[in-house]
């Protein structure tokens, strides 16, 4: 069996249902609506620009196929999403990658072990200067009693 596939349980009468109206969901949304946009933009361009027939829901169908065609032939026959499980990192990227997290938390404990120096440093000045205004306040009311 291969590894991490999944397996998707349908229940009852109810799951029936669930699956039929996402399938019915799904149709509508990427076959039936560009299919009807395609044929409502090309009847209008052909009945205001030019001299050309009018299309039905089935042409408007095949218009949409050659578009979505040619979306992916010209996209070098790669679909724009895609579903697929990531691949695994190689012993050598493994170590790199567990490297560089060492780094960065070794870098965050520094950094807040500067901020918290620039902090103590600023609090120490603040009370510095506060010291040194009390005793000129207290040197002033020593002189004014003198």
């Amino acid at each position: 069996m291969r590894k991490g596939t999944k397996i998707i349980q349908i229940a009852g009468f109810r799951g029936i249902m669930m699956v039929l109206f996402i399938g019915t969901c799904l149709a509508a949304g990427f076959i039936i609506f560009p299919a009807k946009v395609a044929m409502y933009l090309w009847n209008n361009i052909a009945a205001s620009y030019f001299a050309i027939p009018v299309i039905n829901i089935w042409q408007g169908l095949l218009l949409w196929a050659g578009v979505a065609l040619g979306c992916y032939i010209a996209n070098g026959g790669n679909l724009l999403i895609s579903c697929h499980e990531p691949a695994q990192l190689n012993e050598d990227e493994m170590r790199v990658l567990m490297e560089r997290i060492r780094l960065q938390a070794q870098a965050r404990r520094l950094n807040s072990m500067l901020m918290k120096v620039d902090s103590f440093k600023e609090i120490t000045k603040q009370n510095e200067s506060e010291n040194t205004e009390t005793k000129q306040v207290s040197e002033d009311i020593n002189e004014k009693k003198s």
